[in-house]
């Protein structure tokens, strides 16, 4: 059986895949895909509230630095015996004993102040505008620095003056010094406007970041310092971003002590990588999943479409008169169900259609033996007519007019190209059977039709007033009997009334309605063609509301109604 590219549309496997696409697949694409917006989402909130958090703990580790330098810069300025070493500088040496308490002294607070600071990754240094240094590193490099940095210590006239020396690089200090140093320098003023010497602070930059909690060693994030808008410290190619704004990834933290701003690049792309790597292996597992299904969804839905196509065979086979393939009817369920009624339609049509055959070929016979029989009254009808021409030449004319009305009356018995007539035509008929029926009775019946001519051309059913007039004919029993037939027409109705003068219908037979033996028109059987054949006509004709009504006049005899619509034979059925 082909399957043109409409039926394949409609087919009910497409639908079936359809209906899984839209209910199952669909879902889950959405799922999934709300799923990874809401985990890009997600992912980029916690990572930056992570990362705000770091920054923030770097922040706070560094301002807790820069504030101990402070605090110990404080402790230096205002010291007193600083003040009487830088004051004596130039006038004693180490010779002389409270010079050198004053030196030890000193040199024990400085080695004591940067564990405070950073666990001896500091520098601490007391330099004298006079030349002379004190010290907790002996490297002259530090001697070498200080001039660079009295300037700043003057311009600031007793103010901390932060600065980051990128080059500075200290011998036999512990930490990592790779970016350099954060500086800080005060003017030890004492009493005068010049001051005497000035206080030295340096750590290395990187030990702000390290040792907070989300931030190592080998970290790949970035650190920028800046202040209003120049670089102090950090990678050149990364400020160029900034300041270009093609870095979008910032995070920015005001350092308190110093006004800098710390700005942090975190590199995001081991972490999307991550991201990354886990959406694959979900996407792969949810087609792989999907894949099983869909494999499985097919297989169960070609097992369930197998009995549907037997059936869909089976229905085109018979549509086209082919009774003899069933279809499968093997399953329990309601395809199986279905099955089973269609083969016991298809028994039964078979079955019909045999009946049907017989029938036709019954109705073949039947039409062969009604055309057979149609040659006999053909034969008497040119019979009678050569017998009434004999009767004329031999002079009986009684005899002759007989034998037309017998022939006129065959003839339209033999007419068959409608059952409905006009009224004339009836008529006409009636006067021709009542011409042979007074010569039956030696002239004592008598018939008197009175009807309209406008009446003449109604509708009604041949062979409806010969089987009346027949019944008060041979129920009158009365000499002389006169039946009269007249018609009128009232509200789209037509009545025809035929009375006689007979003796009417008993009382008998007018108390028992429900008696099928006492109903006059039930009764009324002659010649084959009864009063009930032409009530059941007239119904099945014209409908229920019209056919014969029966009952006796007040004066004498009986009266038959026939109750009809009015219709003229111009009007359409």
């Amino acid at each position: 059986m082909t399957i043109n590219k409409r039926q394949l549309f409609f087919s009910l496997r497409l639908k079936f895949l359809l209906a899984f696409t839209l209910f199952i697949v669909a879902p889950v694409l959405l799922m999934m895909y709300l799923y990874f917006v809401q985990s890009d989402k997600i992912f980029m909130e916690t990572m930056t509230d992570t990362q705000t958090q770091v920054l923030k703990r770097v922040t706070d580790r560094a301002d807790d630095m820069l504030n101990r330098t402070l605090n110990v810069s404080n402790l230096l300025i205002n010291d007193y015996d600083v003040l009487q070493l830088l004051r004596s500088s130039g006038l004693s040496n180490l010779d002389d004993y409270p010079t050198y308490q004053r030196v030890i002294g000193l040199q024990s607070k400085m080695d004591n102040l940067i564990a405070y600071i950073l666990d001896n990754h500091a520098v601490v240094a007391v330099y004298g505008l006079d030349g002379s240094i004190y010290a907790t590193n002996q490297d002259e490099t530090i001697l070498k620095v200080m001039p660079d940095y009295v300037k700043q210590a003057k311009e600031k006239n007793g103010a901390p003056a932060w600065d980051v020396n990128p080059s500075l690089k200290v011998k036999g200090l512990e930490g990592n010094q790779e970016g350099g140093f954060i500086t800080m320098v005060r003017l030890i003023k004492g009493e005068t406007t010049k001051g005497y010497g000035l206080v030295f602070i340096a750590f290395p930059i990187k030990e702000m970041f390290l040792g907070s909690s989300g931030v190592e060693e080998d970290s790949r994030a970035q650190f920028l310092i800046s202040d209003r808008n120049r670089l102090l410290w950090g990678r050149d190619d990364l400020w160029n971003r900034i300041e270009s704004g093609n870095e979008q990834s910032l995070f920015t933290q005001t350092l308190k002590a110093t006004g800098w701003q710390l700005r942090w690049i975190p590199m995001q792309e081991p972490w999307l990588q991550q991201l990354k790597n886990v959406r694959s292996t979900t996407t792969w597992s949810v087609i792989i999943v999907f894949a099983c299904f869909l494999f499985i969804y097919v297989y169960f839905t070609l097992r369930l479409m197998k009995p549907i196509r037997s059936l869909v065979q089976a229905m085109g086979k018979a549509s086209s008169g082919n009774f003899e393939k069933p279809a499968l009817a093997g399953r329990n369920d309601e395809i199986g169900l279905l099955s089973h009624h269609f083969n016991r339609m298809l028994s039964s049509l078979k079955e019909m259609v045999a009946t049907l055959r017989e029938e036709q070929q019954l109705k073949e016979e039947a039409r062969f033996l009604a055309l057979q029989a149609q040659i006999s009254p053909h034969f008497l009808f040119n019979a009678l007519n050569s017998i009434k021409w004999l009767a004329l030449f031999s002079g009986a004319k009684n005899v002759a007019d007989m034998i037309t009305s017998l022939g006129i009356m065959l003839s339209y018995s033999m007419k068959q190209e409608s059952e409905v007539v006009t009224l004339k035509a009836e008529l006409d008929f009636i006067q021709h059977y009542f011409a042979l029926q007074k010569i039956r009775f030696n002239d004592n019946i008598e018939l008197s039709i009175d009807v309209d001519e406008n009446l003449l051309s109604a509708r009604m059913l041949k062979f409806t007033l010969q089987p009346i007039v027949e019944n008060s004919i041979i129920h009158g029993n009365r000499i002389p009997l006169v039946i009269r037939i007249t018609a009128y027409h009232e509200d789209d109705l037509l009545f025809v009334t035929i009375t006689d003068n007979g003796q009417g219908l008993s009382e008998s037979k007018l108390a028992d309605d429900d008696s099928q033996r006492s109903d006059p028109i039930r009764q009324g059987k002659y010649s084959g063609i009864g009063l009930e054949n032409v009530q059941s006509r007239i119904r099945m004709h014209f409908g229920e509301p019209y056919g014969l009504f029966m009952h006796n006049r007040l004066d004498a005899g009986a009266e038959t109604v026939i109750r009809l619509p009015w219709r003229g034979m111009e009007d359409s059925a």
